[in-house]
C-alpha cells in the first residue's frame, strides 16, 4: 500500500509545486484509495509483503511471473528536481505506515473522495484535481 500512496503524494506535491506530472500514468480511485493500475499489477505478487526485486517490464502482464518472462529492469531518467523533490516526500512521509497513509488520501474532499463516491471505482482521478488539493494543502501550511 505504501508504494501506492508515496508516488502518489509526490505526483501531487509536483503538480502543486512545479506545475508538472511526476507519473505519466493515470490514477485511479479504487477502494481503498489512489491506485496507479500498472504499478498495482507489478507488484501484485507480493501481496502485502515486501517487495523483493525491481520492477521489470512485463510484470504488469498476466502470467508474466509465472511463466519467467519478465523484461528488462523498469528504469527512469531523473532531474535534479525529481530526485529533490522524492527525497523531500520521503522525509515527511517515511514514518507513516500503510495505513496512516491510507487515511492521508481517504480524507473527505481528497480527490480520491471527490471521484470514488461521485464516479464509484477505478475511476480516474484527473492531474487538475490532485492539483489543486495539494495547492490547498500548500495555501494552508503557508498559514
Amino acid at each position: 500500500m505504501q508504494l501506492q500512496k508515496l508516488p502518489y503524494i509526490a505526483h501531487g506535491w509536483s503538480l502543486a509545486l512545479r506545475n508538472i506530472p511526476l507519473i505519466r500514468d493515470s490514477v485511479e480511485a479504487w477502494r481503498y484509495g489512489p491506485v496507479y493500475p500498472n504499478l498495482y499489477s507489478s507488484l501484485a505478487i507480493y501481496g502485502s509483503g515486501s517487495v523483493m526485486e525491481s520492477i521489470r517490464e512485463n510484470d504488469s502482464s498476466p502470467g508474466a511471473w509465472a511463466l519467467d518472462k519478465r523484461g528488462d529492469e523498469v528504469q527512469a531518467t531523473l532531474t535534479q528536481d525529481d530526485i529533490n523533490l522524492i527525497n523531500a516526500v520521503w522525509n515527511n512521509y517515511q514514518d507513516f505506515n500503510a495505513f496512516q497513509l491510507s487515511a492521508l488520501t481517504h480524507q473527505p474532499d481528497t480527490p480520491w473522495s471527490k471521484i470514488h463516491n461521485k464516479f464509484g471505482d477505478r475511476s480516474t482521478i484527473p492531474n487538475e484535481l490532485i492539483k489543486d488539493h495539494y495547492n490547498n494543502l500548500l495555501e494552508n501550511k503557508k498559514k
